[in-house]
């Protein structure tokens, strides 16, 4: 077939196509396909044509636009957490939550509210509350870019079931305790410790204003040096020493507790006794916790 002939067909073509569909080249909403002629104009379209020598069917050139990638998203714009409801309405239940820049699929229409589906979770939010059209658009295209992978499924978070969150809250309750235990007996060990390390010198004088445990100490003198062992410095009084730690009451005392007195102080050492540097008669030794008034009990471990 000749050029001229081919131009003359192809033209015929494309006059028919935009003859026939004036109006879905120029008019479209959210919900149906974009279509619009391409930017190029019929000379180039032509041109391309016959310079390849090649069939090129009109609808190559009557495509939808290329649509937003992310078009289709919402997230969350919230401090803390926005409700995803079973209905439109705030009285009933909730099913979910989007926390911040949390991630949504549009699946119904923006209203009032917008039916979304993030997670495992389908429901409805306020609308007021999320990011929609081509602001979300950018905020994904950004979410996406700053991911180091650059993968969707590493970029965005979604939401979270009310029985997602349920087993999370129960998840981390069960690990805070773990933790809490393990803390629990290693502070136990250490307090042990303490006590172990204090009654090796049981039997060693007692010398006013002395901090050795082996040639002799006084009472804050005695603590003082017990601590120190451990790398816990203390003060050189009893005075100052009723203000280091964490108060705790006599019912909660534990091995390593300061107790302090009037005027004196001692290592709790548990089942109500302590040990500490007594007096010039009797030295370091072992004492009832409660054989005086107790100012305060002091926790450092």
């Amino acid at each position: 077939m000749g050029s001229n002939l081919k131009k003359g067909l192809f033209l015929v073509t494309i006059t028919g196509a935009v003859t026939a569909f004036p109006h879905t080249v120029q008019a479209f909403d959210q919900t149906a396909a974009e279509q619009i002629l391409p930017q190029a104009g019929i000379e180039e379209v032509l041109s391309d044509c016959y310079l390849s020598d090649k069939k090129i069917e009109v609808e190559d050139y009557l495509v939808p636009t290329e649509k937003g990638e992310y078009l289709d998203m919402a997230f969350a714009n919230v401090q803390t957490f926005l409700y995803i409801r079973s209905e439109p309405t705030t009285e009933s239940e909730w099913l979910g939550k989007l926390y911040p820049d949390n991630a949504a699929k549009i699946i119904g229409p923006v209203g009032e509210w917008t039916k979304i589906q993030s997670g495992t979770v389908t429901g409805y939010v306020y609308s007021d509350y999320i990011i929609i059209g081509k602001n979300a658009d950018q905020k994904a295209r950004e979410m996406v870019s700053q991911t180091e992978s650059q993968q969707e499924e590493e970029a965005f978070v979604y939401a979270e079931s009310k029985e997602e969150e349920a087993a999370r809250l129960q998840a981390e309750a069960e690990e805070a305790a773990r933790k809490a235990a393990e803390e629990a007996a290693a502070k136990a060990q250490t307090g042990q410790a303490i006590v172990d390390y204090a009654c090796q010198f049981i039997g060693n004088p007692y010398v006013w204003g002395g901090t050795s445990l082996t040639e002799g100490a006084d009472c804050s003198g005695f603590v003082q040096s017990v601590f120190a062992h451990f790398g816990i410095s203390l003060p050189r009084t009893t005075w100052d020493m009723e203000n280091v730690g964490t108060p705790v009451s006599y019912d909660q005392a534990v091995a390593g507790d300061l107790i302090l007195y009037d005027g004196h102080v001692g290592i709790y050492m548990g089942n109500g006794e302590i040990v500490n540097a007594i007096n010039s008669q009797r030295g370091i030794g072992i004492l009832p916790a409660t054989y005086t008034n107790i100012l305060t009990v002091r926790r450092l471990i």
